[in-house]
């Protein structure tokens, strides 16, 4: 696989991620709820959903950086170390929202899992990427 496309697909999870999580932190605030009618996990007061949109968006701007100037370190660590804090933080509301929080009436979710295996995924693919592009 080329450099570039391993940047590219870097670029198209993180876009994925910022449009996903974006949409989940925008029902949330703005309409009160959550939009996938499942449970909400709250860190420090504030949905999970606005954590990930925030590491998204430092990914989606390590990845432009790093298609553009291809030899940034910086860049490419971000990729790396923010890319393995959201698998972490993901992994672990992931376990949250199937065996510790209880909803009420019991947990229903319209994507048939938590979307917290979701971001995991894309952090998981985007992590893979910046390894990659390491060993390449």
């Amino acid at each position: 696989m080329k450099k570039n496309n391993i940047l590219v697909t870097s670029l198209v999870f993180s876009i994925f991620g910022v449009l996903f999580s974006g949409y989940l932190t925008f029902t949330k605030f703005v309409l009160g709820f959550c939009p996938l009618r499942e449970s909400c996990p709250f860190l420090w007061g504030y949905p999970v959903c606005v954590y990930g949109f925030i590491m998204f968006f430092a990914l989606l701007v390590a990845s432009i950086t790093s298609l553009k100037h291809k030899e940034d370190k910086l860049a490419l660590n971000v990729l790396l170390y923010v890319s393995i804090l959201g698998i972490l933080f993901s992994a672990y509301y992931t376990y949250q929202e199937l065996f510790v929080i209880k909803c009420v009436g019991g947990c229903v979710y319209s994507l048939g899992i938590p979307t917290c295996i979701y971001g995991f995924v894309m952090y998981l693919i985007i992590n893979i990427c910046a390894i990659f592009y390491r060993k390449i």
